[in-house]
């Protein structure tokens, strides 16, 4: 039975189309991390979210989250969250 929702094929293409678009080049995607969020109308779910990151050359999914409950919609599309430098991921 298909998804109702957009898969995780689809949000790389995206993450990918909108990151060339910001010239944000491939070997600077290395630990980025993606997520899209959608509301659902008329579906056994009220919202989804899927996160996925990269890890190397390959996009790898680590989030699958089906809700009972719609979630808002300043939460809805597709968010980046670029790691921090190293010096900045120590600092506390």
């Amino acid at each position: 039975m298909p998804c109702d929702h957009i898969g995780p094929p689809e949000i790389i293409d995206l993450a990918e189309r909108t990151l060339r678009e910001r010239n944000v080049q491939p070997g600077q995607w290395s630990g980025l991390r993606v997520r899209h969020a959608e509301n659902l109308v008329d579906a056994m779910w009220a919202s989804v979210v899927i996160e996925i990151e990269r890890r190397g050359d390959q996009w790898i999914v680590t989030k699958l989250d089906r809700n009972a409950d719609p979630i808002a919609e300043s939460e809805v599309g597709l968010n980046f969250f670029f790691p921090l430098p190293r010096g900045e991921r120590d600092k506390g």
